[in-house]
């Protein structure tokens, strides 16, 4: 928890809340710091847990071996369970957040609760890839290594056009600034939850029938009726404005690229290998999407990769 934390806009908020776990081996060096920390960030829809979804990589004998390393994990600003509208039961008063504020929000918890003069490496996947970038651009000399796991750099053409018409969803609704939370606006998180599906692979949904697409549609309805209106809104507004393309240059620290073909809403020629071509020394690897739309159903093929990216620094 912090006493106060300060967004860049100069808001400032009191007795802030930070959800967070730890797994693996710490490692020290003879002052007492950790010398073996990677910070996870979590994607859009995840929170400090989701790094259990990336078990295949972090189980003994792997490439991010809980043995080797000591992660952190941060439920991220603006995520329920940590600060956010709904934690804070601010709704839409909530201060306005930056991808610089999702930084410093983890960054600062991390060097006051731990001991740590440099991070080793940060792993950030979907969401969580923006806030690994933003890091290494904001505070070059942090870590030694970032990977970059289906993400991207910049909000703009097709992440533009559906992360406007979220967010023009939520705000069409009168509900939205009323101090009662409104049965509409559940209603509202449903027909969100199947825009999801609008960002997934096409390839393996023509494969399905009907029944099995309403299927799936409707467990994701059932999901999103957990989430929070106007976490979800915030959220969105952050990645809209969201934009490094032009500090991208600013990135000095080892970065390894992973993206799959087909994702239509993180596609590779638009984000993975960009990013790969301005970034000096960077690592890329492209995994084909041929049988499933579940990013995590590649883990077990990029380990012995992900070996050789840790190998080479």
């Amino acid at each position: 928890m912090f006493n106060t934390f300060e967004f860049k806009n100069g808001d400032v908020l009191e007795n802030v809340v930070v959800d967070y776990g730890v797994m693996g081996t710490p490692k020290y060096d003879k002052e007492g710091y950790i010398t073996n920390a990677v910070i996870f960030c979590h994607g859009f829809r995840g929170n400090y847990a989701s790094i259990h979804e990336f078990n295949k990589l972090t189980e003994s004998g792997h490439s991010l071996s809980r043995e080797d390393y000591f992660f952190i994990s941060i439920t991220s600003l603006g995520f329920p369970d940590s600060c956010s509208p709904s934690s804070t039961n601010l709704k839409y008063k909530f201060p306005k957040y930056s991808i610089e504020d999702a930084v410093n929000f983890k960054r600062n918890f991390i060097f006051d609760k731990f001991k740590i003069k440099k991070i080793k490496g940060i792993f950030g996947y979907s969401f969580g890839g923006y806030e690994a970038l933003a890091w290494s651009i904001l505070y070059p000399d942090d870590m030694e290594f970032i990977i970059h796991f289906l993400s991207g750099f910049k909000t703009s053409g097709f992440k533009y056009i559906y992360t406007k018409f979220a967010n023009s969803l939520i705000e069409s609704n009168p509900d939205y600034y009323s101090d009662v939370y409104e049965e509409s606006l559940s209603t509202m998180l449903i027909l969100l939850s199947k825009l999801q599906y609008l960002i997934s692979s096409h390839d393996s949904f023509e494969e399905m029938s009907k029944e099995e697409i309403n299927f799936l549609m409707d467990g994701m309805a059932d999901d999103w009726l957990f989430y929070d209106v106007y976490d979800i809104k915030y959220r969105s507004d952050m990645i809209i404005d969201l934009d490094l393309e032009d500090d991208l240059h600013k990135i000095k620290t080892n970065l390894l690229i992973i993206s799959i073909k087909n994702i239509i809403y993180y596609d590779p020629k638009f984000d993975a290998i960009p990013l790969h071509d301005v970034v000096e020394d960077s690592k890329l690897i492209l995994c084909d999407n041929d049988y499933t739309e579940n990013p995590f159903d590649f883990i077990q093929d990029i380990d012995s990769d992900v070996q050789k990216f840790l190998d080479s620094i």
